[in-house]
Parts: C-alpha cells; structure tokens; sequence
C-alpha cells in the first residue's frame, strides 16, 4: 500500500482551510477555490442543521413558557422536526461522498482527512451518532490511528488502506465480529480468521481495534485466543 509520510501535513491543510471557513463564511470567492464542490456540499448543510437547531432550541425555550399548549406552534415544531431529519440525510449522504471519494485513493494522508471530517461532524454533534455506519467508521479510524503508529515506529504496513469505501468498511467490520463471536462461542478455528485477514490484506490490529468496541460478551477469553495464536504483539 501507498503511504506518505507527509499526511500529516495535508490534515492540517484541510484544518486551516475549516478555519478560515469558520472565520469568513461570507467569502464565496475564496472558500469556491480552498473547497472542492462535496466539501463545501459538507458545509454549507452543517450550517443549515445547525441554524435549523438554534431555532429549534429556541422554540423549546418557548415552549416552556405556554406554547406548546398552541396546536399551531405543535404543528410547527413537527414540521422542524422533519426539516431536520430531511438535512440529516442530506449530509450523511455528503460525507459517505466525501469519505467514499477519499478512500478511493487508498492513501493515509486521505484517510486522515476522513478523520478530519468526522471530528468536525462529532465536535458539533451532527448526524455521527444518527446513524449505524458511522461508529464503525470511527473504530476503523482508530485502528487506522493503531496501525499509523505502527508504521512510524515498525515499518508496519497500514492494511486498512485496502478499504475504498463506506460500505467496504461496514462489510468488513460486520465480518470480523462474525468471527469473533465464533472464537467466542469455540466454533472458529485459526485458519478461518487466518484466511479472511489474509484475504483482506488486514493485520490483527485491525481484528484488535473491532473487539474494543464489539458487543463480545467475553472479550477476555476471545483476546486470550487471539494472543495464543498470533502472540501477544500479533
């Protein structure tokens, strides 16, 4: 896999770029030439959902002091309520966009910026914790992170690289829970997950990163596995 040590350096790029967004949002000329169309698509509905919220909170205000009692006011408040969630499609259906055109190119400085995106989405509250696909995206980041680490100080190979997409990230994390379950329950054998990681191109790190957050009823006995056929540094 392709890998440039300077993705450091475009992360932070794509970070003062938000900050000058977030500074002079008025500057159309300029912000058209920093932004590529999906990302100022991002943008443009964060500030959407997050004006739509301001005005929502200020009628919840409202509310408490007798307005909920107005039929027209609970009308109204219905009618936000499906504006918001008709905005939060609209941006989930931008980052997968972004993130599915970022991961294309199989490049870490890309999946920084990926990681970029999602912090700004998380830090304001915006649609991550809306929607399945997205905590799984944020435990490939962080095996991503695990597996950025490893390529600094070991040469290690960052496998997750071999995702292109969304939905590649979501099937493979899927599969891997699969057979933690079975390595769980005593119906894996090590070849089964031996042939999927190497099929997939994946390292254990990644397998590592998914059993933090799975729902493994007994993560001990099935990291106890792990380590009895990998070894504890895998």
């Amino acid at each position: 896999m392709m890998v440039n040590i300077m993705g450091s350096r475009e992360k932070r790029a794509l970070i003062d770029r938000l900050e000058y967004y977030m500074g002079h949002p008025e500057d159309e000329k300029s912000l058209a030439a920093m932004f590529t169309e999906e990302e100022m698509n991002i943008l443009h509905t964060v500030k959407e959902f997050e004006r739509l919220r301001g005005i929502m909170e200020y009628e919840y205000a409202e509310s408490r002091n007798g307005g909920a009692d107005n039929p027209a006011y609970i009308e109204e408040v219905f009618e936000r309520r499906e504006r918001e969630r008709d905005v939060s499609f609209r941006l989930k259906g931008h980052f997968v966009c972004q993130t599915d055109w970022l991961l294309g190119g199989g490049l870490a400085e890309n999946w920084l910026q990926v990681l970029t995106w999602y912090r700004l989405l998380k830090g304001r509250d915006l649609i991550v914790n809306r929607f399945w696909e997205f905590p799984v995206l944020e435990t490939m980041l962080q095996a991503f992170l695990e597996e950025l680490k490893l390529f600094y100080t070991e040469g290690q190979a960052i496998s997750v690289l071999a995702m292109h997409s969304l939905e590649e990230i979501t099937g493979t994390y899927f599969d891997i829970v699969f057979l933690l379950r079975r390595i769980e329950y005593g119906v894996e054998p090590m070849d089964g997950i031996v042939s999927y990681l190497s099929g997939k191109g994946l390292s254990l790190t990644v397998v590592e990163a998914v059993l933090e957050d799975a729902r493994i009823f007994d993560k001990r006995k099935v990291k106890n596995v792990l380590e009895g056929w990998f070894g504890k540094d895998g």
